[in-house]
């Protein structure tokens, strides 16, 4: 039976402040990687798969592209609204599970960024948004997947990290179980004590590759860093795949 940890921990409030180190110049560093191998025209239409806050979203919208984006969690679409209303931007903002999620829409770029991929049990579920995208793409359409590089993370597991985010102690502990990476995140402050899990399928490359080619995609390009290195399998920290239709 699933647990939907996904559910509880994009759901709080708590979920942005563990990762509020992800900084800005990683958000423009994959964008310019993803707008200079893919070259989208002003006109096309983007879908960005598992938004959360709405920070790759909002980036593509200031470009002046035709934004979707969407997420299970209200918390964070409601963070993803509130910010770009304050840019004036028209993003189309929308409530849904990666499994189910459809639109008649034709997309010239589809994006599952910052790992929003694995986080489901069976691979006929992790793969049923890639399968729905194929249709939603235009013909030549790009598909950019943004994941992490599981031999790399195999090799150089950090099992126990903690900090200290404003008022906040976060307490992280990783193990690979059952091939999933499981991250135990606990959060302790003033007010009261939060406990969340993390946990994602970890998929190769050529893991990845043989199941986005089974469905009809085409490898592009590889890169293993947000600077467009290229992707090693034993030393590149990101595995960003540019798939084409």
């Amino acid at each position: 039976m699933e647990k939907a940890w996904y559910k509880e921990w994009f759901a709080s409030e708590d979920y942005l402040d563990v990762y509020r180190h992800r900084n800005s110049a990683d958000t423009d560093s994959l964008i310019e990687l993803i707008l200079s191998n893919t070259q989208p025209d002003k006109k096309s239409k983007i879908l960005d798969a598992a938004c959360g806050a709405g920070r790759h979203s909002i980036k593509f919208a200031e470009k002046g592209f035709n934004v979707t984006g969407f997420d299970l969690s209200t918390t964070l679409l409601n963070i993803a609204i509130s910010h770009a209303n304050k840019r004036n931007l028209k993003i189309d903002f929308i409530n849904s599970d990666l499994r189910s999620f459809y639109s008649n829409k034709k997309f010239d770029l589809v994006l599952s960024l910052f790992t929003s991929f694995g986080y489901f049990n069976s691979d006929t579920e992790n793969f049923e948004f890639v399968k729905n995208a194929h249709k939603m793409l235009i013909d030549d359409g790009y598909y950019v997947l943004d994941y992490f590089n599981k031999k790399f993370l195999e090799n150089n597991l950090i099992q126990d990290t903690k900090r200290i985010v404003g008022k906040k102690e976060i307490i992280e502990n990783r193990k690979i179980i059952d091939g999933r990476i499981v991250k135990r995140i606990k959060i302790i402050s003033e007010e009261n004590n939060h406990d969340y899990v993390e946990s994602v399928k970890l998929y190769s490359y050529d893991e990845l590759v043989k199941n986005f080619m089974s469905i009809g995609y085409k490898v592009i390009k590889a890169f293993g860093d947000y600077l467009g290195s290229n992707f090693e399998n034993e030393n590149s920290e990101r595995c960003i795949i540019i798939f084409q239709k």
